[in-house]
């Protein structure tokens, strides 16, 4: 959640409809505006139909404070991912339908006694409608009730750049804030450093290691990793130590290390006693 975006967003001139939508987005936002909720959880959240939501997206929109890009994953759609610059809110753009609202409103006020005007309808009469097929608005994990679609997961270069996140690096983070979460109770801070990282990890290793990498490294005792609380660095300047320990099912902790060097020590001075035995013909 950016409580940066959404306290500005609480003095634009909008519509009740258009800020309910854009604060529903900035709760879900890291601070470079960028989230990626479904529209069906959105229009939940709204308490408003899919096809309400969707007028309401393209709105914002038009005022030039929303961008929506297509996720496109194996397998079918994943959310969009919208980026927020309340900077670039057009009030040119919201006065056309701020004078169509007036007019609309004298409409009403002089419209005869036996016609009925038509509010909006509730999310549960609303009829139904979906943008795209129904596989096309699965809810993320990250959205289900996990908290982590409120973690920063995005490098701000990209944003900046080109106004996309990259999914690989995306991947590895919510992987990682996952089981972050889920051993502390809490969700890892996320800033420039962390974002970095993220995309480091992705090039040493791979996109498809790095996630279930970041995942098991929260599992990993080592007396160092858990000194750190499993900081992402750690991970980075060890990434080889853990990948090989993911892979042989094991962890080299500090005193298996220790056991290791005693057990390896006394063959080596059971080995050289053995040769001198043998030397003097008594073996």
């Amino acid at each position: 959640m950016s409580v940066k975006l959404m306290a500005k967003a609480w003095e634009m001139d909008l519509s009740q409809g258009e800020k309910l939508v854009l604060l529903a987005l900035c709760d879900h936002a890291n601070d470079d505006g960028v989230c990626y909720p479904s529209q069906e959880y959105l229009a939940q959240k709204c308490s408003m139909s899919p096809r309400s939501l969707i007028d309401q997206i393209n709105k914002l929109k038009k005022y030039g404070i929303l961008t929506a890009e297509r996720r496109q994953k194996s397998g079918g759609r994943l959310a969009n991912l919208y980026v927020i610059n309340l900077d670039n809110f057009s009030q040119s753009a919201n006065s056309a339908p701020a004078k169509s609202a007036c007019e609309n409103s004298a409409h009403a006020e002089s419209a005869p006694t036996n016609v009925q005007i038509t509010a909006e309808l509730p999310a549960k009469s609303a009829p139904s409608f979906k943008e795209e097929p129904s596989k096309n608005h699965q809810l993320e994990p990250s959205i289900i009730g996990t908290g982590v679609a409120d973690a920063p997961t995005v490098p701000s270069e990209q944003v900046k750049k080109s106004k996309q996140a990259n999914p690989d690096n995306v991947a590895c983070w919510e992987a990682y804030a996952r089981a972050y979460r889920d051993r502390y109770g809490v969700l890892p801070a996320a800033n420039q450093k962390t974002r970095g990282q993220v995309a480091t990890l992705v090039r040493y290793v791979g996109k498809e290691v790095a996630p279930a990498l970041a995942e098991y490294f929260l599992s990993h005792n080592g007396s160092w990793f858990v000194q750190c609380r499993h900081e992402f660095g750690c991970l980075l300047k060890s990434y080889q130590q853990v990948l090989t320990d993911m892979q042989r099912g094991e962890q080299m902790t500090q005193t298996k290390a220790r056991q290791t060097e005693s057990t390896q020590s006394n063959y080596e001075a059971a080995k050289s006693a053995l040769a001198k035995l043998r030397a003097k013909g008594l073996a």
